[in-house]
């Protein structure tokens, strides 16, 4: 928690810099600093302790100084003295995308805009701002913008809700009197976004067990206690309704805290037409109670296996049930390797080095370093000069490595330009055991023109994954329009693989499309995306959305051991 509340500070001050027009440089350091924050694993309290906070990458004499002043008095007088005159709110609206701080600071000087009322009156038609290059594009972009941003602050993205509600999770199961305890609701259904936490608990003593949580050190705020029921905000401001039941009516309530509604309506009304009723307390015929204290418990009674809770959406899994044919879903001990990471070559923040150990700690069989291509110039991709070296480089590490786990591949991310080419000639791509192709640019072009893209992309023998699909950033960017049915008919028809890109920020596919995909045939690659060794470990929610989606480890091409991989990988070149 330390570590994020220091590099949230640093990328505010970021913005404001930015806001206040500051040296470039500067602004980028913060930017940084920010970012390898969030990329540490280990307490900053501990590190500072041991003299070791200046091993984080861009982290120097000031910015260490400024961490440790965090550390002493929670707070960072430059930052306050920078941000002096800047209002949270506005610091806040920094974050809106299209809107960034050098936009908001012209209009915060030109039309007073403080607020994001004070935005919303600037962007309506009839106060059109006199402000070059705010044409009706800009404006429109921004209204959406605004849209993405509010909808982002009501609920925060799984891979950030996650972590910080089983971090409570862990300390509520040692609370004395605490039988049991688990996450419900959407969080447990793994879906992308979440905007509370559910958390059941089992206890003999329900009051005394909510009183003792309710004083714990992640508490921020206590909203309600009762004999049953406590609500507490978390960090983030994350609300947590925690619920306390008689043991006996453990699997009852967690069952039906976790829902979705729609679920649990359904198997409700069968369980009406059976002559049983079910609720959070159990199931039962008549007032005879025939169970609930597990979740086997209730499905058993209605004549249905355990379902996994990501599919709880009633899209079917109840029918599945009932006929003994729910699918085997894939899991994180499945997956044999990653083949979509990045390095310092280009928008990485890792050696290849670190990333191979961090991904033999993982026990991988492989992994596939995919820098940039040349086009994508924020994340410094690789012209052919710089790849040659790139090239040399990890030829070596794998030399270097050849006994060791997991087998490298050297791998590429490659812009599918605009017009439906690849950004490296064929005879590069051929140089490559794994070549992901993915859409970084012209997000805006027609539905036609964006299918014909990625099926020019299908099409290459030299690709084996379609990157990210859809291109989306949840809560800022939208997903770019194209023919599913015929993108996936096509990746089918030429044994391409569609990414689930495991990024908590992309999650793409979604799980409706990777159900299509998966029911239509088609392979699946889940990558983590990873630009640092930590974030590896953001495939587990790669998995929860292919487990969203239906998805078993046979459609799975990370799935397979290395000699099935390579067999996949190179009859595509055939």
């Amino acid at each position: 928690m330390l570590n994020d509340e220091i590099a949230g500070i640093f990328e505010r001050m970021a913005r404001v810099l930015s806001f206040k027009g500051a040296n470039r440089f500067r602004i980028i350091a913060y930017e940084r600093a920010a970012q390898a924050l969030t990329d540490v694993s280990e307490d900053l309290t501990a590190m500072a302790r041991d003299d070791r906070l200046k091993e984080i990458p861009g982290i120097g004499a000031d910015l260490e100084g400024m961490i440790r002043e965090y550390i002493r008095t929670k707070r960072i007088r430059k930052y306050d003295d920078e941000r002096e005159g800047i209002s949270d709110e506005l610091i806040e609206l920094m974050g809106i995308p299209g809107l960034g701080p050098k936009t908001l600071a012209q209009l915060h000087e030109k039309l007073g805009v403080s607020s994001l009322q004070d935005l919303k009156r600037a962007l309506e038609s009839d106060s059109r701002p006199a402000i070059p290059g705010f044409g009706d594009k800009k404006v429109e972009n921004l209204r959406r913008g605004v849209e993405l941003w509010q909808s982002r602050r009501q609920r925060l993205p799984l891979g950030s809700a996650l972590p910080l509600a089983e971090r409570l999770l862990d300390h509520v199961r040692r609370v004395r009197g605490v039988d049991e305890a688990d996450l419900a609701g959407s969080l447990r259904r793994r879906l992308e976004t979440i905007g509370d936490i559910d958390v059941v608990v089992a206890a003999a003593d329900r009051a005394t067990a909510l009183k003792a949580i309710v004083r714990l050190p992640e508490v921020r705020e206590v909203l309600a206690l009762g004999d049953t029921k406590a609500t507490i905000l978390i960090e983030n401001n994350l609300q947590v309704d925690v619920r306390a039941v008689d043991p006996e009516s453990y699997g009852a309530a967690l069952q039906y805290f976790t829902g979705s509604k729609q679920h649990n309506v359904h198997l409700r009304t069968l369980a009406r037409r059976d002559g049983l009723k079910i609720n959070e307390y159990g199931v039962f015929r008549g007032e005879k109670r025939l169970g609930g204290s597990t979740e086997e418990d209730v499905y058993r009674l209605m004549g249905m296996p355990l379902m996994p809770p990501e599919i709880r959406e009633d899209r079917g899994e109840i029918e599945a049930a009932s006929a003994g044919a729910l699918p085997a879903l894939v899991d994180l001990a499945g997956i044999r390797g990653d083949l979509h990471v990045h390095s310092d070559h280009s928008d990485g923040r890792a050696t290849m080095a670190e990333m191979a150990e961090a991904a033999e700690r993982l026990g991988y069989e492989y992994l596939a370093i995919a820098d940039h291509s040349p086009s994508a110039r924020v994340a410094r991709g690789l012209d052919e000069e710089r790849l040659a070296e790139k090239i040399e480089e990890f030829e070596r590490l794998r030399s270097a490595r050849r006994k060791k786990r997991p087998r490298l591949l050297l791998g590429a991310e490659v812009d599918i330009l605009p017009d439906g080419s690849l950004d490296y000639p064929d005879k590069t791509l051929s140089r490559f055991d794994v070549v992901t192709a993915s859409i970084h640019s012209a997000f805006k072009q027609s539905r036609d023109s964006m299918t014909g893209r990625l099926l020019d992309a299908i099409s290459n023998p030299h690709v084996h994954i379609i990157g990210h699909p859809t291109a989306r950033l949840i809560g800022s960017r939208d997903p770019v329009a194209f023919d599913l049915d015929r993108v996936i008919r096509a990746a089918v028809d030429r044994g391409v693989a569609l990414e689930i890109n495991a990024s908590p920020l992309r999650l793409d596919l979604n799980d409706t499309m990777c159900r299509a995909a998966g029911e239509a045939g088609a392979l699946v690659a889940i990558n983590s995306d990873a630009h640092s060794a930590p974030q590896l470990e953001q495939m587990r929610y790669g998995v929860f959305q292919a487990r969203r989606g239906w998805i078993g480890a046979g459609s799975v091409v990370n799935c397979r051991n290395l000699a099935k991989l390579t067999e996949w990988l190179q009859r595509r070149k055939r």
